[in-house]
């Protein structure tokens, strides 16, 4: 794990974030972007360095004289691990100090808040880290993707109509998971693996087994005032429609979850195999569904006035079919002069996961740095 550091912790917290964002830099370059002198940036990048968070990766091409060394994360300093929690199985990533993924693991866990549950769960953590050679001292934290409202404050899930489950308290996880724990919603983790500097403000809609997702105001996840905000599979999307898990009826789950696609009994990777095949009845489900999505996203755009990210196990298979969800949009929003806010997931694979680790690491870091 890296060490510790005696300097200036908020220039060096901005340091580290600027290198997080990118992928080498020269202590010239750090200076300039953000206006610090040459001897304060030396001595913070030299204590970073020492504590093992920061090194050297390589030299700028110079006319004369010495050439000038980048510096980058040490990515290597230190690891996380994510965990989703889904409805049908239980998802474990590794990643390394920048986040990106390592190795994934699915368990065919289905969730159940018992003692045995939890300390099975334990067990398969350790073995993942055995597995793949990982030293548990230098696991950083652990990030739990969980499908609900998880209250920070109060320390438990509040709600989860997916399991059926009220007021579940996260020491629960914490007891047996034996390194700093975080657990947040699905969808705001899913949200956190598309962060970059570049998407600063953005609305993330998360189609999987059930609908969720989550709102990124100035890189940072807006959670509302009970921890509720970005419930999009459940706005009322067709009055009196099709019932819904939660108990009411026309939410937009019942019309743009992977289900409303499945509706003959196949899982979504056989649909869109029949799709592609030119399927007319395939074709005549995906014109449907493409329609309510077109509704959802336009009002979604309508309030927030932000782009929008698909993700989850439909989101991956969007990117060919984005003209005709740009179409179908463009009959529902006349105040957009072109639809050019709406973009598929960077992240098409164990999302949850891998942004439930990467929330674990912004803990790191905000201890870290404090």
């Amino acid at each position: 794990m890296p060490g510790t550091h005696t300097g200036n912790k908020q220039t060096q917290a901005r340091i580290f974030r600027l290198l997080l964002a990118e992928e080498s830099l020269t202590r010239q370059e750090i200076a300039d972007t953000l206006h610090l002198s040459m001897p304060t940036t030396l001595q913070n990048t030299t204590e970073l360095l020492q504590a093992g968070l920061l090194e050297e990766c390589g030299v700028i091409q110079s006319t004369g004289g010495r050439k000038a060394k980048k510096v980058c994360i040490c990515a290597q300093a230190g690891k996380s691990v994510g965990i989703d929690i889904a409805l049908h199985h239980t998802e474990l990533v590794l990643t390394d100090l920048k986040g990106t993924v390592l190795v994934q693991k699915q368990l065919p866990m289905v969730f159940c808040d018992e003692p045995a549950w939890y300390q099975q769960l334990q067990t398969e953590l350790l073995l993942f880290l055995e597995e793949n050679h990982q030293d548990s001292a230098r696991i950083l934290g652990v990030g739990i993707s969980f499908p609900g409202i998880v209250d920070e404050t109060a320390e438990q899930i509040t709600r989860s109509h997916v399991f059926s489950l009220e007021h579940v308290s996260l020491d629960r996880f914490k007891k047996y998971i034996p390194f700093p724990v975080l657990v947040a919603n699905d969808g705001n983790c899913a949200a956190f693996a598309e962060h970059a500097p570049t998407r600063a403000n953005y609305i993330y809609l998360s189609l999987n087994e059930s609908v969720g997702g989550a709102i990124v105001q100035d890189g940072q996840l807006y959670l509302g005032d009970t921890y509720q905000a970005g419930e999009i599979g459940h706005m009322l999307l067709i009055p009196g429609g099709k019932p819904c898990y939660c108990g009411k009826h026309g939410c937009a789950d019942a019309y743009v979850s992977p289900n409303a696609l499945t509706t003959w009994g196949q899982n979504i990777d056989d649909f869109f195999a029949e799709l592609q095949s030119g399927s007319e009845r395939a074709q005549n489900v995906w014109d449907a569904y493409l329609d309510h999505l077109a509704i959802l996203i336009t009002n979604l755009h309508m309030l927030c006035n932000t782009p929008i990210i698909i993700g989850g196990a439909v989101g991956c298979y969007m990117e060919p079919y984005m003209p005709q969800l740009l179409a179908a949009a463009a009959k529902y929003d006349y105040f957009a002069r072109e639809i050019d806010y709406i973009t598929t997931c960077r992240v098409k694979t164990c999302a949850c996961a891998a942004g439930a680790a990467r929330l674990a690491l912004q803990q790191y870091h905000t201890r870290l740095f404090v």
